[in-house]
């Protein structure tokens, strides 16, 4: 008797055991995945929200041409820019000089504008005109509200974050299953008309 009571005693201690056991994993499973899922879904959100700004490098070029430090660039400074822009290259410059001066100017050889946006002839060398040209092109271009100055705000792209790498798997496999079923339209319709277009 003794022994088949502290067996019993034994059985259900483990079966109870056991029990508190699964009751834990339980709890922990459903602690973790609403914790996970609400957090995915706050860095969702956080890149949704995301934009930024960036800079123009020209910007850097106007914005030294601000003369009485109005945080404005009128066209008589941007003219007034150019001719001083242009005489510290003491000639027209080539590939090789002026490369200098964008690094200088605008903080790197491959900022805009470019040599070549400057070279229209393509001659490998830029005349005064050419560079003026340009430099008036671009003050165009940026003076969005066409009032004849440049703010900070005109010369500053915005942008929208890129969306989250699911949306754009899922738009890419909906592209690759419509190109599938268009394929088997087209085979369809060679198939049974001859006509190699597909069935309207």
């Amino acid at each position: 008797m003794k022994r088949s009571t502290s067996s019993l005693r034994l059985a259900n201690l483990f079966l109870i055991g056991a029990g508190l056991t699964l009751t834990a994993c339980a709890s922990n499973s459903d602690r973790r995945g609403p914790s996970d899922s609400g957090e995915r879904g706050e860095r969702g959100q956080r890149q949704a929200r995301t934009s930024g700004t960036f800079l123009q490098p020209a910007a850097v070029l106007f914005a030294g041409m601000d003369s009485n430090n109005d945080k404005l660039i009128s066209r008589t400074e941007m003219l007034a820019g150019v001719k001083s822009e242009w005489g510290s290259f003491g000639g027209s410059p080539r590939a090789t000089n002026f490369s200098a001066w964008s690094v200088k100017t605008l903080g790197s050889t491959d900022a805009n504008p470019t040599f070549m946006s400057f070279d229209r002839d393509f001659d490998q060398v830029i005349t005064e005109t050419e560079f003026s040209a340009q430099i008036e092109r671009l003050f165009t271009r940026y003076d969005k509200n066409k009032d004849g100055s440049l703010e900070r705000s005109e010369m500053i792209i915005a942008f929208e974050a890129p969306r989250g790498r699911a949306q754009g798997g899922r738009g890419q496999g909906q592209g690759r299953g419509q190109g599938r079923g268009q394929g088997q339209g087209r085979g369809q319709g060679r198939g049974q008309g001859g006509s190699g277009r597909p069935p309207r």
